[in-house]
């Protein structure tokens, strides 16, 4: 196993403070190693839209002149999630969604570290997927809420051996629709119905090659149809999609009364409003999202009308960015087609990849992603479980100059990742949305480890 700096292998001296294993073998991964070349990427790579960050850099300047960036609170702030909670119930066909349900956040990552927080002083105990995002393990850990079990793509379910996840405890249950690191839909395990759901997805493309390369929202809108958001909680990201990770937009929907309360109250307790660049970001990609729906449906509203007739008497003022956004530019036609050619590099790099990985032994096409731009990948290789997967990958990384993400860094530990998978073989993330040079150069480089 490669040897760590000190000062970040040292045991934390309160537990609260020590990270979560898959952050630890991260920081194993990485160190030593130094090569800009990558496969699994933890961001798009397509470009990011140039009619977008054209919007963003005019939103700015409105905020500013609207002084929205410099107050706290303004006449505009009900008014946004007046409008985000319409698009949402209308896309996700949920009419009992509401503006006290809707609260916009620094991506998921904020949503997941406060919603954990929620639910760890209640005495909950999480059930996560694996592979699944760190931040979930992460959170957990600071906040010595348990994790009781993990499960797999094929809900098979493992019970952690922690004294910590006592038998009695309340479940939460994770649903990433679809999972992040796989790009597929997880079925869940039917043993962990759980006390409490929590649903994570993102504003995506189908990754599917033919057709238009529409939006495949059918599993998450199926997902959203059957949730009690009573006693759970829905979130969405929309920091990568469109390949600007800096915004860090992301939407919370909830109608737990307890877990609104503490939402609110958190929100005072740092001292802000909505955001509002992050608000319109918000409401742009669930605008965008009605807007395909209704295309891929066959129910275009007549132009302008490219929002729910009841949203637009809510705004409070006619020089309103959002409404020169969402109603009278092109954005949204622009960003569809955007989209849609997205969804077209998938493809061509998902080709890429399978042209080049199955005379290696690998053979991507079982794993296709159903949406995304992710797919989880075994490597013909034989290690010594996920512990030696790392010190594999770690090889890799400073021999061969290609970093490579392993199970280990993707949650649990050796003992679930051997009970849910074949571990004597390195499962690696692959991204799809890099150019297709870079796919093929990056697989040259990993044809080279594998000899």
């Amino acid at each position: 196993m490669t040897v760590c700096p000190k000062e970040a292998m040292a045991p934390a001296r309160d537990p609260g403070d020590a990270d979560a294993e898959c952050v630890v073998a991260y920081r194993r991964l990485r160190h030593g190693v130094s090569t800009p070349h990558q496969i699994g990427y933890g961001r798009n790579m397509y470009p990011a839209a140039p009619e977008l960050v054209a919007r963003v850099r005019s939103l700015v300047t409105v905020l500013f002149e609207q002084q929205r960036m410099t107050d706290y609170s303004t006449g505009f702030d009900g008014s946004d999630r007046e409008l985000i909670s319409a698009l949402t119930a209308h896309w996700l066909g949920r009419p009992d969604i509401g503006p006290g349900d809707v609260f916009v956040m620094s991506g998921s990552t904020e949503a997941i570290s406060v919603v954990t927080g929620y639910l760890a002083a209640r005495g909950y105990a999480y059930v996560l997927p694996l592979p699944c995002y760190y931040a979930f393990e992460q959170s957990a850990r600071r906040r010595r809420m348990p994790v009781a079990a993990h499960y797999n793509g094929d809900g098979l379910l493992y019970r952690s051996r922690s004294p910590r996840a006592r038998s009695g405890a309340p479940r939460a249950l994770v649903d990433i629709v679809p999972n992040g690191v796989t790009g597929r839909r997880f079925r869940l395990p039917g043993a962990a119905a759980g006390d409490f759901r929590v649903l994570d997805s993102v504003f995506q493309v189908s990754a599917a090659p033919g057709g238009e390369g529409g939006v495949d929202d059918g599993h998450l809108r199926e997902a959203v149809r059957d949730l009690d958001l009573g006693r759970g909680c829905v979130m969405l990201t929309a920091s990568k999609d469109l390949s600007v990770p800096g915004l860090r937009a992301g939407l919370l929907i909830t109608r737990d009364p307890g877990l609104r309360r503490y939402l609110e109250a958190d929100r005072f307790e740092r001292c802000y409003a909505l955001s509002p660049l992050s608000t319109a970001v918000v409401a742009l990609y669930v605008a965008l999202m009605c807007a395909r729906a209704a295309r891929r449906d066959g129910t275009v509203p007549a132009r302008p009308r490219l929002l729910p007739p009841e949203v637009a008497p809510v705004r409070p003022g006619g020089d309103d960015p959002l409404v020169r956004m969402l109603w009278r530019s092109p954005v949204v036609d622009v960003l569809d087609r955007y989209l849609r050619g997205m969804a077209r590099h998938y493809a061509t790099v998902l080709a890429a990849y399978r042209s080049w990985l199955v005379p290696l032994g690998v053979d991507p096409v079982p794993r296709y992603p159903e949406t995304g731009y992710s797919m989880f990948l075994p490597l013909p290789v034989r290690v010594d479980g996920p512990e030696g997967a790392v010190g594999w990958c770690n090889r890799v990384g400073r021999e061969a100059g290609l970093k490579l993400n392993p199970a280990a860094v993707f949650g649990g530990g050796d003992e679930p990742w051997a009970a849910l998978y074949d571990c004597t073989r390195p499962w690696v993330r692959f991204n799809c949305s890099v150019t297709e040079p870079d796919a093929v150069h990056t697989v040259g480089i990993l044809e080279t480890a594998l000899g």
